[in-house]
């Protein structure tokens, strides 16, 4: 059974547009991980510090598997998350 997860992410101030530069790299990193079946982020009109990440996994193998990825680690957790002020994440099963 898939799982997708949604992020909601809030970027320091000063560091929002470092965040959107990085989320093009991150995104394609992920979709080219076996077991991503979409990845995808928004980033708020109203605040441009806001941003939420949709992604869903075949399985929750396929979660770990990327939450272990190189790119994962460099990118989002030592290229974003020191630029946030906010970071939850929940996993939901399909109905």
């Amino acid at each position: 059974m898939s799982l997708v997860v949604i992020a909601d992410w809030l970027a320091d101030t000063g560091a929002e547009q470092r965040v959107a530069d990085l989320l093009p790299a991150v995104t394609e990193a992920a979709l080219a991980e076996p077991g991503v079946l979409s990845f995808r982020v928004v980033r708020s009109l109203r605040d441009r510090a806001a941003f939420v990440v949709f992604a869903e996994y075949e399985d929750e193998a396929a979660l770990v598997s990327h939450r272990e990825s190189g790119p994962y680690q460099d990118l989002i957790l030592d290229g974003i998350t020191p630029l946030l002020i906010d970071r939850q994440a929940e996993a939901y099963a399909l109905v």
